[in-house]
């Protein structure tokens, strides 16, 4: 089967093979969808190569578009996995024999089939490819709840984010319990920052931990086993969140001289991904190097990694340090798979484009397969103040052209593909913002090519070029003016392209034919335009 963006290029070489006159407009109105309706006929996305550890537990949802109900099949699928063909999920015991298992994955319906190849890599590196999903932190914050991760999930998967690549849905900090002297302590912060929220009616006050030491939730999660199988049983993964400190950073219960004990539990309630925060574990940390000789940032961290590594599934370790220390340089050979580069943007939300650049310049060479800086996620639509966090949530404050920037940046330097919003009030526009599978399998891309800055001024215009498996190139034309359009000029001999290439405008999934030397785009003020060029 030939890859996504051959086949692209293939359609694209049935058209005019002549440059269009004048520039090409790729300005966005106010709230305008870009991305069309997807196909009726079955479309695979995702990543074509996953990994996992041998002999633990295997989920996977093959991201498929298309009008259902759809069939599916695979040959040579691996002994111990065992395929739902009506839902296309493939579930059982990861092979005990170590390295590459290929198959090939076919989608039918009614309006036809298509096949791809599908390799999983069994070893030691899981998150070959970014990992992708949904966290509660900014939409939910104090409200997370059961009935809200359910949501997510049935919403991931009825509204289409599924079938794209969309695999994790993420709890943050405040499932657990609050101790009741440091309530006490904190009351009349805790007070202001909780506005209505009623912690008697959420049982979020009182025991942490039972007489065994195992954390317990709060009210709101009555039944963490269920709630993950309920995750599951979309296909979809599960992500929990903890501290290495006494405390998370909304000082619920955090890990601190529990880390073993923690991870057994996440193991046990099925989760998939831990979000590891520094919060009050930074004071520690700065003790353990004052007092202990030859003690590091590492060995602080090394311990939960550890942990999660021994269990018999495979768990994601996401390390929230806020780029303290310089993660990059250490966290890979403790086997973390992902190390946050800087603070949180849902404070400061319109940082997207500095996060995303030092991705692609100074922090690029740490970013491969199994290993990924973490500029945070993207908080996309209506999120919470987190110094009023009992209260409704508001948009961003980033406009239609800013949040398609910030869509494109993280898809081109291979960013985790998280996203953060009020899932409760989330709309079309959003969805289809985050559900344009061509940015996906961008993302997505079997080589994890991090895209380089062919020129930057960051009050004029931004070029960037990621290179992609197959041989094409995605090429990401930013405008920084706030205020004014502009007509940015692209040479194909400034990205190793050749004189007359093939192009395809991936945010509006339209052909554009050869164009010869190189394009001009006119773009809206802080506008973007994303092409495949072949």
């Amino acid at each position: 089967m030939k890859p996504l963006f051959t086949l692209i290029a293939c359609s694209i070489l049935s058209c005019n093979p002549a440059a269009a006159a004048g520039p090409y407009d790729a300005r966005i109105a106010e709230k305008q969808i870009l991305t069309p309706a997807p196909p009726v006929s079955p479309r695979i996305n995702g990543p074509v190569v996953y990994g996992a550890r041998p002999g633990n537990p295997f989920l996977y949802r093959i991201p498929t578009q298309g009008e259902r109900p759809i069939r599916f099949t695979v040959k040579d699928l691996p002994e111990g996995l065992k395929l739902d063909a009506d839902r296309g999920i493939i579930t059982g015991v990861t092979p005990t024999r170590e390295g590459d298992h290929l198959m090939t994955i076919t989608a039918r319906n009614g309006h036809g089939e298509i096949s791809r190849t599908f390799k999983i890599v069994v070893g030691g590196k899981l998150a070959l490819t970014p990992p992708t999903g949904w966290n509660s932190w900014g939409g939910q914050m104090i409200n997370v709840s059961d009935s809200i991760m359910r949501k997510a999930a049935d919403m991931i998967v009825d509204r289409g984010l599924a079938d794209v690549g969309f695999q994790y849905v993420g709890i943050d900090d405040c499932w657990m319990r609050l101790n009741q002297e440091m309530f006490d302590k904190r009351k009349k912060w805790t007070v202001k920052k909780h506005s209505a929220y009623d912690h008697q009616a959420t049982q979020t006050i009182g025991p942490i931990r039972d007489e065994l030491g195992n954390i317990l939730p709060n009210g709101k999660f009555p039944d963490m086993k269920a709630m993950t199988s309920y995750i599951h049983s979309h296909g979809l993964k599960a992500g929990i969140y903890s501290s290495p400190g006494f405390q998370t950073c909304q000082e619920w219960a955090g890990s601190y001289g529990h880390e073993s004990a923690d991870a057994d539990q996440y193991a046990k309630w099925g989760f998939d991904l831990l979000k590891y925060d520094q919060c009050s574990g930074g004071a520690f940390l700065k003790r353990l190097k004052r007092t202990v000789p030859g003690f590091k940032t590492k060995d602080f961290w090394a311990p939960m990694s550890n942990y999660l590594r021994s269990q018999n599934r495979d768990i994601l370790f996401n390390l929230c340090q806020y780029g303290q220390d310089d993660p990059w340089t250490w966290a890979p050979e403790l086997g973390i798979q992902s190390w946050r580069t800087g603070g949180d943007l849902n404070h400061n939300v319109t940082n997207y484009f500095i996060n995303a650049l030092r991705i692609a310049t100074e922090l690029r060479s740490y970013n491969k397969p199994g290993q990924w800086n973490d500029p945070d996620f993207m908080y996309i639509h209506r999120i919470k103040d987190v110094a009023k966090m009992g209260e409704p949530s508001v948009e961003i404050k980033l406009n239609t052209n800013q949040r398609y920037q910030y869509v494109t940046l993280w898809a081109i330097v291979c960013a985790p593909f998280f996203f953060s919003c009020d899932i409760e009030h989330i709309d079309d526009f959003t969805v289809h913002l985050l559900g344009n599978a061509d940015v996906l399998n961008i993302n997505q891309d079997e080589l994890c090519h991090t895209a380089e800055v062919v020129r930057n001024d960051d009050t004029t215009e931004t070029v960037m070029v990621k290179k992609i498996a197959d041989g094409s190139k995605a090429l990401a034309i930013f405008n920084r003016d706030a205020k004014n359009d502009a007509t940015i000029t692209v040479q194909w001999k400034e990205i190793g392209a050749g004189n007359a290439s093939t192009l395809f405008d991936v945010w509006r999934q339209k052909s554009l034919g050869v164009h010869k030397d190189g394009i001009s785009v006119h773009l809206s003020p802080n506008g973007v335009a994303l092409f495949v060029v072949r």
